[in-house]
């Protein structure tokens, strides 16, 4: 049977620059936030770009277009819980169906990134509590703790980190995948403006950011208080990263 694997994030948590692994590895069908069709539309103010009015915008229509993809091969699907929320947390049929894995970043980091693309982001977007949220509902569902990766381990590690998850996964480690074009892929140009960085990589690196974000939040006071808010959530699940 294909495998589906789920990527759970919240925004800026490197996991576009995971997710275009899979699109090099080639034997999985690579869906980009397939659920941030149903949370935005392309007159919503999050900034946008090419619009694909093709795509399913409920959350039946859309978990209907990764179920048929699983039947023709792999599937790999990266979003925002926050996206589909009340949704996701109650349909354990489809979580059950998945292979489940997390990413988190370091909320101060995260949050900075995010700011710098959206300035007007609300407290939910930042993610981590909603992220958590289905985090503790898969814990539950499967019994165990779920597979959780750091992005500072990515980024400082990249091919152990990838390597252990392929073992998780029962994948192989494929080398080729783990470095690429600069392009930007067909799943991204809805979002192009947020992956600036990942379209002009050619692998997995530790960012060159010297802007410290203490600086940052003494001139945006509402930053650090929504890092204040999402902060124990990313304590929780770092305790259980791979």
């Amino acid at each position: 049977m294909n495998k589906m694997v789920g990527l759970w994030a919240h925004p800026r948590s490197r996991s576009t620059v995971l997710e275009r692994v899979f699109i090099e590895r080639g034997d999985f069908e690579v869906f980009h936030e397939p659920f941030a069709h149903m949370a935005f539309s392309a007159d919503s103010a999050i900034p946008s770009d090419e619009w694909d009015h093709t795509l399913p915008t409920t959350y039946a229509a859309i978990k209907e277009q990764l179920i048929q993809a699983q039947a023709r091969s792999h599937v790999f699907h990266k979003d925002m819980c926050y996206h589909c929320l009340d949704d996701l947390k109650v349909d354990l049929g489809f979580l059950a169906q998945q292979e489940n894995i997390f990413i988190i970043r370091e909320p101060a980091s995260s949050i900075v990134s995010h700011h710098r693309v959206h300035p007007d982001m609300p407290l939910q977007a930042i993610g981590h509590k909603a992220l958590y949220e289905i985090f503790c509902v898969v814990t539950k569902l499967i019994g165990k703790v779920p597979y959780v990766i750091n992005a500072d381990d990515l980024a400082a590690d990249p091919e152990r980190v990838i390597g252990n998850l392929c073992e998780h996964l029962q994948i192989e480690f494929l080398p080729h995948a783990m470095t690429w074009k600069r392009e930007c892929p067909p799943q991204w140009k809805t979002w192009r403006s947020w992956h600036v960085a990942a379209e002009n990589s050619e692998r997995i690196v530790w960012p060159d950011n010297s802007t410290l974000e203490r600086e940052v939040f003494d001139q945006y006071p509402k930053l650090k208080a929504m890092y204040e808010y999402h902060r124990t959530f990313y304590a929780r699940m770092n305790e259980f990263c791979q």
